[in-house]
């Protein structure tokens, strides 16, 4: 790691500054004071959203009829040099919540799958006629410095990715009078 700098310090008393003194001389920092600042670098750390794909696709959805919920389940990477290490950043997703516009929630560590294995899905009531879905991803993370071992963070972190607005559409039979053919 690189050393730190001197500190040095002075006061103003009445008017007049007092002659410069050192308050720490050069010193190594600790693993600590390292361990200290890539915890921060992970808690200010907000990872690309994860993206997120509805089936159907169109923007218009059926009420009663399961819509498809699909995340991207991709590692976000970050890197930065702190006190003259190199640190690297792990991103996994550890749970998606999706908040479907409805006063409805799901959570999950599943983030589903398209059309026909569809694992993760929302039918809306037909009492709506527009929603807008949003997914947070919970995030996990590890750290690495210099290429080392990779080791575990003990919080998490999370990101919002934008809404997608649907129409919900309400379908209904009716019967007519009419010919028979």
């Amino acid at each position: 790691m690189t050393p730190l700098f001197p500190m040095w310090w002075r006061e103003l008393i009445d008017g007049t500054w007092t002659a410069w003194a050192v308050a720490t001389w050069y010193t190594c920092p600790s693993e600590a004071d390292l361990f200290a600042l890539i915890e921060r670098e992970w808690t200010q750390l907000r990872p690309e959203p994860s993206d997120m794909r509805l089936q159907p696709d169109t923007g218009v959805v059926y009420a009663t009829v399961p819509t498809i919920a699909i995340a991207d389940d991709s590692q976000r990477f970050h890197n930065a040099i702190l006190l003259g290490a190199d640190v690297e950043i792990r991103a996994t997703p550890a749970n998606y919540t999706w908040t479907w516009g409805d006063g409805n929630e799901t959570t999950t560590d599943d983030p589903g799958a398209p059309y026909p294995n569809a694992t993760v899905t929302h039918a809306y009531g037909r009492s709506l006629d527009s929603a807008t879905v949003t997914l947070t991803t919970t995030w996990s993370g590890e750290w690495r410095a210099g290429g080392g071992t990779w080791s575990p963070f003990d919080t998490t972190i999370a990101t919002t990715s934008p809404g997608v607005a649907l129409e919900v559409l309400h379908p209904r039979a009716v019967l007519v009078d009419g010919p028979l053919g």
